[in-house]
């Protein structure tokens, strides 16, 4: 069932907007840096990527495991975790400018977290979907340094551009490839929403108007 409304998000695009923003998305970025400590994404991986969660396990923010492969960190730890056990809000959550946008998601969102790419970072080539499995879909909020030629965001053979501030619909089957070629860091929200009816509805609720 969660393959039917996966489809029928991607029936709109592989990618478009939602008229879901943040005012301020540099002011946030600033909060963060300021009330909390970023921690390493991934940390197997010798890449310079960062990540402050938004929801977590138990309400921290040291990133373990909800930061890390969870298919890695349970193969390691035998542990079983799924997106659905990382719901517990952090004290980041508080910002009312998160609340805002999260709010229209509230009780399906999972694993949300901010993602921090500093000069050089990247992620290679990769799906985050794969087999027959939708349970799960992908919001993303670009906050600062995210367009080309100082960041580029690849989806299949496609270049992304991005407004700030504004939520996106974005299809992770899709091959995609992200890579930080400025001096500067670059900082998104990543947003995972459990694939429902309620969910499908609430996006297309949010479409925004062209």
């Amino acid at each position: 069932m969660s393959l039917e409304y996966y489809s029928m998000l991607t029936q709109f695009g592989n990618f478009y907007p939602l008229n879901l923003k943040i005012k301020s998305p540099n002011q946030l970025v600033d909060w963060t840096e300021e009330n909390f400590e970023y921690v390493p994404y991934n940390p197997r991986k010798k890449i310079d990527r960062w990540g402050l969660s938004i929801t977590s396990l138990n309400g921290g923010v040291d990133g373990i495991p909800d930061l890390d492969s969870l298919s890695e960190y349970n193969k390691e730890n035998d542990t079983a975790y799924k997106e659905e056990d990382f719901c517990v809000h952090t004290p980041v959550y508080e910002h009312p400018e998160l609340k805002k946008i999260l709010s229209p998601f509230d009780n399906y969102y999972v694993r949300t977290h901010f993602l921090k790419l500093n000069p050089g970072g990247f992620f290679p080539p990769h799906r985050d979907l794969k087999n027959d499995k939708f349970q799960y879909f992908r919001l993303i909020v670009p906050l600062k340094n995210y367009n080309p030629p100082y960041f580029n965001f690849i989806l299949e053979d496609k270049m992304l551009y991005w407004e700030g501030g504004k939520v996106y619909f974005f299809d992770s089957a899709k091959t995609h490839y992200l890579f930080n070629c400025s001096s500067q860091p670059s900082y998104w929200i990543v947003i995972n929403v459990n694939t429902n009816e309620q969910t499908v509805k609430t996006v297309m609720k949010h479409f925004e108007a062209i």
